[in-house]
């Protein structure tokens, strides 16, 4: 199976939330009590996307952890894609807004409004 179909089929958004408050909180115990879980549950959501995209994504010390270089293109990303969703949650939400929201959007390459 070819890298993007991996990403495609079994990137969880889950997944991705957890590495952005693992990132965010500094350490997998930290992210744990933010996100109300244990850090088992925490390594095993960034193991699995760690796995599917197939590059370590934290660099993990005594201090915690830090985002590597890919680790920190995917929180980029993840960021977007987040952003994007609340976007068009936003506009479901609040329909009036939707010819504001649609005409002073920032242009983004790649994405479509």
């Amino acid at each position: 199976m070819q890298i993007n179909d991996r990403i495609g089929h079994r990137l969880k958004l889950h997944n991705l939330h957890v590495l952005m408050a693992v990132v965010q909180a500094g350490s997998m115990n930290k992210a744990a009590a933010l996100l109300n879980t244990t850090q088992p549950n925490v390594s095993k959501s960034i193991a699995e996307l760690e796995r599917t995209v197939g590059v370590r994504l934290l660099d993990r010390n005594a201090q915690g952890v830090e985002p590597t270089a890919c680790g920190r293109a995917l929180l980029d990303g993840g960021t977007a894609v987040f952003d994007e969703l609340r976007h068009y949650a936003d506009m479901r939400i609040m329909p009036s807004r939707w010819p504001f929201v649609l005409v002073n959007r920032p242009f983004r390459p790649g994405i479509s409004a």
